[in-house]
Order: C-alpha cells, then sequence, then structure tokens
C-alpha cells in the first residue's frame, strides 16, 4: 500500500472510542483480505493509496457490495450511476485517465464507456443535445472491482485539487466525496474547517473525523 501523504491524526477530535479500534481493525483486515485484489488493483491504477480506499469501503458500506443506500448509491464505495458517469468524465477532463483504466473499465462497460468520455459537462450542467443519459446501471456498481475502481478515481481526483502550498488537505478531499463534487469546504485550518462543517452538517462532520481523526481508521490500519 502506497504511504499517506498526511500526518495521520489530522486532528486530536474522535469519533470512534478507544475500545471500537480492535473491532474496527478486525473488520477492516476482514474487508482488505476479501477485497485485496481490487483495492491493490485501483491503488496501482489511481495512485489513492490503499489504506484510504479501504477506509472510504468501510465507511461507506462496511464492505457490503449489494447495499444500496435510501438515496440511491451503491455498493463498496456508494456511488450513483450518474456519480460513475461524472467520474470517468471527471477523469478525462483532468487528464488523470490512462490507458489502463480505459481497459478496466471497457471490461465492465463495453462500448458504453463511450458516453461518459464524450461528456462536455458534469451532469448537473448538462445539456440535452450533448448527453444520452446515465450508461451505467446499478447492477454495474455493484460489482467491486469496478466499483473501487470509480470511487478511487472520485477521491484520486479531489485529493489532487487539495494540494495547497504542497500539503494535502485530505479532510477537504473527504468531505467532497461525502457530501458531493460541488462542495466547498472553504478555507483555513483543519480545525476551521470541522468547525465549519459541523455546523453545516454533522454526517459530514462525522465522515471526516472517523477516517482522519484521532482513533480514526487510518490511525487504525497503522497499528501494530
Amino acid at each position: 500500500m502506497a504511504e499517506l501523504a498526511v500526518p495521520i491524526p489530522m486532528t486530536p477530535r474522535t469519533f470512534y472510542p478507544v475500545a471500537a479500534l480492535p473491532q474496527n481493525k478486525t473488520k477492516m483486515e476482514t474487508i482488505g483480505k476479501k477485497y485485496f485484489n481490487e483495492i491493490k488493483l485501483a491503488e496501482t491504477l489511481t495512485n489513492v493509496p490503499g489504506a484510504i480506499i479501504l477506509s472510504l469501503i468501510f465507511t461507506e458500506s462496511a464492505g457490503n457490495p449489494s447495499i444500496v443506500s435510501s438515496a440511491g448509491a451503491v455498493g463498496l464505495m456508494q456511488l450513483k450511476p450518474q456519480t460513475g458517469n461524472d467520474v470517468i468524465h471527471l477523469e478525462n477532463k483532468s487528464k488523470r485517465l490512462t490507458a489502463p483504466e480505459i481497459e478496466l473499465l471497457k471490461k465492465h462497460l463495453g462500448a458504453r464507456v463511450n458516453g461518459p468520455l464524450k461528456q462536455q459537462y458534469i451532469s448537473h450542467k448538462i445539456k440535452e443535445n450533448n448527453y444520452t443519459g446515465n450508461v451505467m446501471t446499478r447492477a454495474d456498481l455493484q460489482k467491486p472491482e469496478l466499483n473501487i475502481l470509480l470511487g478511487a478515481m472520485l477521491i484520486g481526483i479531489l485529493i489532487d485539487q487539495h494540494y495547497e502550498q504542497g500539503v494535502l488537505r485530505l479532510d477537504k478531499a473527504l468531505v467532497r466525496y461525502n457530501q458531493g463534487y460541488f462542495f466547498k469546504p472553504g478555507t483555513g485550518t483543519v480545525e476551521q474547517v470541522l468547525d465549519r462543517v459541523k455546523g453545516r452538517s454533522r454526517e459530514a462532520y462525522s465522515y471526516i473525523i472517523k477516517v482522519v481523526g484521532k482513533n480514526g481508521l487510518l490511525e487504525t490500519q497503522s497499528m501494530v
């Protein structure tokens, strides 16, 4: 697994009590073993550390590839079909999309991958004359290999956008993964961002500290 580019924990704030750490570690180890090949492949293709991918799988779905949320998010990394389309579009637009990624996408989507590759805009800005609808289905997103790749692509895009003065603000990337691509975490220190996010969404606030807080999932994975 690639090394993290941020100090962990990023904040002394906690979500998980100390008593939860052994159980969390065991559960993550189980998920990590079950999906080791898929996580490793996504890590290799996107350069997103496997520890971050595993943390998102744990937080989003607890390792259940078939789960569908009330909002229509699907699978291990909880993506909507529209989001899956947009991730491919954004990966391509940002010039992150590589030939091996395209090959893996075609493995699962076939010629349908050309839909998001030809998109001119992200979905909420799309006009009728350049969009033919979602090419991705819930069934597609219940395939672990595809779901994990797309989730890693998305957090990778957000990570790239939040290197600020040479420092990775993973807190900002995480909250946008949770709240949506266009969520604005604002400026300031980690603690200032946490205070701002907490005032807007308790769920989003918890999401950040579950992963990068004290006793969080990234710290737990480093436990011997």
